[in-house]
């Protein structure tokens, strides 16, 4: 059974530092979680889901970024979360 507070959300790999003029170079993929808001259909949140190892300083780094790119798109304070008046 699926929680009412889930939001929909799609799953995708995503390469980043793959040099596109060297076919040797790979990259490095990184699993993110796309959630969006059911009935605007905007992204609300992102979540890197396959970090790397637990206590790992990039692990800490990747799942801080994720909370404040979420806060971020939400239109709140990336840093601590309270609401941004424009």
């Amino acid at each position: 059974m699926k929680s009412k507070n889930r939001l929909p959300a799609e799953t995708v790999m995503i390469t980043v530092g793959q040099d596109p003029n060297d076919n040797q170079s790979r990259g490095h993929s990184l699993k993110v979680s796309l959630a969006y808001d059911p009935d605007t259909d905007a992204l609300r949140e992102v979540i890197f889901v396959e970090r790397t190892k637990t206590g790992t300083g990039l692990h800490e780094l990747l799942a801080e970024l994720g909370i404040k790119l979420s806060r971020a798109i939400q239109g709140r304070d990336p840093e601590d979360g309270s609401e941004r008046f424009v």
